[in-house]
């Protein structure tokens, strides 16, 4: 996974918090915070790739120099098989043994100057690579915190309204119940009320035949 696919999850995970429900008369959103940790776990696990990359430049820097060690012996040889044809001549064979040292220090300082440019330029992108990888990490931990931090937040928030709902659902169903039975004792009282003169007369009279 490439840097560029890390800052593609990081921008998933922020629509993700973005496009959250929304909780009536409260600030707060609710997020689908599985799929959050999913994809910083997917985050944390890519960026040993970014030091593999780093791994593959040195490996690439490693197999220039050895081309340019291949194009140097190549001309060494060239060199040499042309001196040997050379040899016949006296004359010229002092000018091919200069020309093929010439020719020998020159591959030898092209070799040289290339192996340098390419362990310089390795370096350079190992450590830029290192660099945002370190960077990368640092970034996605710090955001992964944030986000946890305000899911806690949340989550608190979330439970201190339910328990109030609890509590007011609660106070209203005692306050019902006491209205219930008020009505009833209400009803109770206001029956007793409306017994006719004879009824209550009879009644006294049966409590004072019971006393004599």
């Amino acid at each position: 996974m490439t840097v560029n696919n890390v800052y593609k999850l990081l921008d998933k995970i922020e629509m993700l918090v973005i496009k959250g429900y929304p909780i009536p008369l409260t600030p707060w959103y609710v997020v689908p915070h599985e799929k959050i940790i999913d994809m910083l776990d997917k985050v944390r696990t890519s960026l040993p790739s970014e030091i593999a990359e780093a791994t593959n430049v040195l490996k690439r820097r490693d197999e220039i120099q050895l081309e340019s060690q291949r194009r140097a012996n190549q001309m060494l040889t060239e060199a040499k098989e042309q001196a040997e044809r050379l040899l016949s001549e006296s004359e010229l064979l002092k000018a091919v043994q200069e020309e093929a040292g010439r020719i020998r220090q020159q591959v030898l300082a092209e070799a040289e100057y290339i192996k340098k440019q390419a362990r310089e330029e390795a370096e350079q992108i190992r450590a830029q690579a290192i660099n945002e990888a370190m960077a990368t990490r640092e970034g996605s931990d710090q955001y992964a915190e944030r986000v946890l931090t305000s899911l806690d937040s949340d989550l608190t928030d979330l439970h201190t309204i339910v328990r109030n709902g609890q509590k007011h659902l609660a106070k209203l169903k005692a306050e019902s119940v006491a209205n219930m039975a008020n009505l009833h004792t209400q009803k109770s009282v206001s029956n007793n009320n409306s017994c006719s003169p004879s009824m209550r007369v009879h009644q006294n009279n049966t409590v004072n035949v019971g006393t004599n």
